[in-house]
């Protein structure tokens, strides 16, 4: 009998790479719209989204069956790509908790954070790159005093960290994303606070306030932030809980460091893929239903097909250039139905309510934030043996 033919791919192998390709595509747009208008926290969350989505969709590609033998070892590609896992998880929730700062900073009348001066704009966006990499930096730098093997490689999922059942683990690593989605909580309670309480200046405070942001590119910004928070806050707190669930033994850098530090361990799944890299491909899918379909957006794309001369097969795209007008610019396009909707329902809850102001080893499952640390890889797929190789 041959042997290859006893391996297949399986659903979920031939689905993931195809959705993280598209997915990498539709976070393009969204990434060249917001690094146009300076925006660092929004292209910060987009790099690390599409950071994620890449090593999904090449890691799908490279273990995509359970044929062990023939598994590429990952020297090199897994050594970088469990450094980046850590940092894209925290960076993710970094960013995310920036854009809820920027958006609170806006509304904050009170203190008046207006950035009038070259010199405050270049400030402030120092402040955000400290935000959305400083943390990442950190964990890429501190892995490897946890880090108990080379590394995992599974099935599909390909290349995962291994760390050190220790408290160590835990103080280092694993808590700075739940930490991270807390914050993002606060300034999130803040904004909803102060759109409540300025809803009649709304519009007032977002011209003066130099951010390149209208009612639709706020509300915008903070329902995807939004959005993501109510998936990833739960996810990071429970994952938590269950990583301190396990038996947590004192650090020591010998063990952790020991002489089987070098070892790669292959663990096979029958074809299933843990369910983090579903949230990473859905992920980039939101930013482009949010950043992807707006007036913004589709007058991009035309411009784009216009460069490629595609204005003479499509003669459609240089009359809407020429038919638009200052309403359809600020408002158009196949999102501005969402956006005019949701100020209409702004406007009309302030005319209601107007006069109110209210143990040794683990496979290491990220969440853009954290990892499940089962005690022993087996547990995470326990109908399957792992393979050492040195």
């Amino acid at each position: 009998m041959d042997t290859a033919q006893e391996y297949h791919r399986s659903s979920a192998a031939v689905a993931l790479p195809i959705l993280a390709f598209l997915s990498i595509l539709f976070t393009a747009p969204p990434f060249a719209w917001h690094l146009k208008n300076q925006n660092v926290a929004a292209c910060s969350l987009i790099f690390w989204v599409t950071l994620a989505n890449l090593f999904v969709f090449v890691n799908a590609l490279v273990w995509p069956t359970d044929d062990v033998a023939n598994w590429w070892s990952g020297v090199g590609l897994c050594d970088i790509e469990v450094k980046l896992t850590w940092a894209f998880s925290v960076g993710a929730c970094g960013s995310l908790a920036c854009i809820m700062r920027n958006l609170a900073r806006v509304m904050d009348v009170d203190r008046g954070a207006i950035m009038s001066t070259r010199g405050q704009r270049k400030r402030q966006a120092l402040i955000d790159l400290v935000w959305c990499f400083a943390c990442p930096i950190y964990v890429m730098a501190v892995d490897y005093i946890v880090q108990f093997r080379r590394y995992y490689i599974f099935t599909i999922a390909g290349c995962t960290p291994a760390v050190d059942n220790s408290w160590a683990t835990v103080f280092l690593i694993m808590i700075w994303a739940p930490v991270l989605c807390v914050v993002e909580s606060y300034y999130c309670v803040l904004v909803i606070i102060r759109l409540h309480k300025y809803r009649r200046q709304f519009a007032e405070i977002l011209s003066s306030s130099q951010s390149n942001l209208n009612k639709s590119r706020f509300l915008r910004l903070f329902l995807m932030a939004l959005t993501l928070l109510i998936v990833l806050l739960p996810l990071q707190i429970y994952i938590l809980y269950v990583n301190l669930s396990y038996p947590r033994h004192p650090f020591k850098w010998n063990e952790v460091h020991g002489p089987n530090w070098s070892e790669v361990v292959m663990i096979p799944t029958g074809g299933r893929v843990a369910f983090d890299r579903w949230i990473r491909v859905s992920a980039g899918f939101l930013i482009f239903i949010f950043f992807g379909l707006g007036h913004e957006a589709t007058e991009m794309y035309r411009k784009w097909l216009l460069k490629f001369g595609l204005g003479r097969c499509f003669p459609d795209l240089i009359s809407k250039r020429d038919a638009a007008t200052p309403s359809t610019k600020r408002e158009g396009g196949i999102f501005g139905s969402f956006g005019s909707r949701a100020r209409l329902l702004f406007r009309k809850n302030s005319r209601a309510s107007a006069s109110t102001m209210t143990s040794s080893e683990r496979v290491s499952i990220s969440i853009m934030g954290n990892s499940i640390s089962p005690s022993d890889p087996e547990k995470a797929f326990p109908q399957v043996s792992p393979t050492l190789k040195r």
